[in-house]
């Protein structure tokens, strides 16, 4: 049960098999030197996963078991270990679980967290669409229609390519299309701080991969 709440708890991480063969072998009595040489990792570190293992679980592992202290958080995603999948089937991001189980938490019961979300509509579209697809597997029905998919339309140029007004047009057809690109990211857990800079360094990289050498060199170099 232990193993299986570890599991659960590691959802998306890509080293949860890894993670709970390390507790498992701790468990029937290996050291942490043995672990670190079995999987190529360093003492410091084995313990370091194994610890967090102790605190998920409430103990038990490292320290002494109380079950008081696990958080409710970990029994619910032991209830629900499909969330994961959920949010991956249905391109919801890898962050709205974890916004979705801290709500769970939160209200206290399924049935509670999606009689807040039906009372409180404006909850973030993913987190209330992982929402009502948990609902939906667990009492056969939605609760409210699906999440509408919104579709990132561009408007054509209205100028030819040597119009003097087509750099501007472009940028007016991208500025609506951005903000809903900004809008979808905040909504998947983005702070608008990360999004900003991710943009930014994305248009970086862009200008930067079309300039030919020569003239990246040429702006760079009376910068």
């Amino acid at each position: 049960m232990m193993l299986e709440k570890l599991r659960a708890c590691w959802g998306f991480t890509p080293t949860v098999e890894r993670n709970v063969a390390l507790v498992e072998g701790f468990l029937k009595g290996k050291r942490f030197a043995d672990l670190a040489q079995e999987h190529g990792l360093s003492t410091s570190r084995v313990r370091q996963i194994i610890e967090r293992a102790d605190r998920l679980v409430g103990g038990g592992i490292l320290t002494e078991a109380k079950p008081s202290k696990a958080s409710p958080r970990t029994e619910f995603m032991v209830d629900y270990p499909y969330v994961w999948n959920l949010a991956e089937m249905h391109r919801l991001g890898s962050v709205t679980p974890h916004h979705f189980f801290t709500e769970l938490e939160r209200a206290g019961s399924l049935e509670r967290l999606v009689d807040k979300m039906k009372r409180l509509p404006s909850r973030a579209r993913t987190t209330r669409e992982l929402a009502r697809l948990v609902w939906l597997k667990e009492k056969g029905e939605s609760p409210w229609p699906a999440m509408k998919r919104s579709s990132i339309a561009i408007v054509q140029p209205g100028y030819p390519v040597d119009h003097p007004d087509r750099g501007l047009q472009c940028q007016l057809a991208l500025e609506s299309a951005l903000q809903q690109l900004v809008e979808r990211a905040g909504e998947s857990g983005w702070t608008e701080d990360e999004i900003d800079c991710a943009l930014l360094e994305l248009a970086r990289v862009r200008f930067k991969g079309q300039q030919p050498n020569g003239a990246l060199f040429d702006r760079e170099g009376t910068s």
